[in-house]
């Protein structure tokens, strides 16, 4: 091949291989681009989720408050301001003792109402024996059967003692509001892995799905997503209601 010729080739060659490192740098810059672009979406994706997730934390503990404000007003104005109506009334017509019994009473149930709304240091007290300090106090009012079976107990969280706690006032004054019943059974078992608490009762049940407002279930269900737990209520008219809860326990 004349000289001229292999040096035209050489130079066809030099042009077609900066032509590829052009093409596929070209390719890489696009990749790296639509990779950066990919993950800043991504990023944004999962801020808006955090941020979601924030206000929806946000707007449960509001509610819950706000819950826990109503029940307060519900039992002054039901229970005891309707208790110190009545001695009020009755002071002309009751001996000193039977004012005085109306007064113990009065002040038990302030005691009760202080002791739910803010329950004892939970970091000093096992889960089991809070809630046999709260089922103490509402065998007043109705038969309780307490069952505990306890293997482990050194890693249940403060959080999970408390949101416990509240499902069980909630479930056990709605069934002491509209169920009827004579008898409450609880059931709470412990183990390295798993916290399972039953409750059960022997009153008027319901359709499930036609009273989920009227027994809180509103409520019962963000304590049970705050503590990932799971649950289910199993119900027929009168037939009673059995609600069981399982809260896996963080290792």
């Amino acid at each position: 091949m004349p000289r001229g010729e292999n040096e035209s080739v050489i130079v066809l060659w030099i042009w077609i291989g900066i032509g590829l490192l052009f093409l596929v740098a070209l390719f890489i810059t696009i990749l790296v681009a639509s990779y950066t672009k990919s993950v800043k979406k991504n990023k944004q994706k999962v801020i808006q989720m955090v941020r979601n997730a924030q206000t929806e934390c946000w707007e449960n503990a509001v509610y819950l408050q706000e819950k826990d404000r109503e029940r307060l007003a519900e039992e002054l104005h039901d229970n005891i301001i309707s208790r110190l109506n009545l001695i009020r009334l009755n002071t002309h017509y009751k001996n000193m003792n039977e004012l005085n019994l109306d007064l113990k009473n009065s002040m038990q149930l302030i005691r009760e109402l202080s002791h739910n709304l803010t329950p004892p240091d939970l970091s000093e007290i096992a889960l089991e024996d809070l809630i046999a300090d709260y089922l103490e106090q509402v065998k007043m009012n109705i038969h309780i059967e307490y069952y505990q079976l306890v293997f482990h107990r050194d890693n249940i969280s403060n959080s999970v003692k408390l949101n416990m706690f509240r499902i069980l006032q909630e479930l056990i004054n709605n069934t002491l509001k509209h169920a009827n019943a004579s008898v409450i059974k609880v059931s709470l078992r412990i183990s390295k892995q798993y916290l399972v608490l039953s409750v059960e009762d022997n009153g008027n049940g319901f359709t499930s799905g036609k009273q989920t407002t009227g027994i809180g279930l509103r409520n019962i269900q963000l304590r049970a997503k705050q503590i990932g737990a799971i649950y289910k209520l199993k119900t027929q008219p009168q037939r009673g209601a059995k609600f069981i809860l399982l809260s896996a326990i963080k290792q």
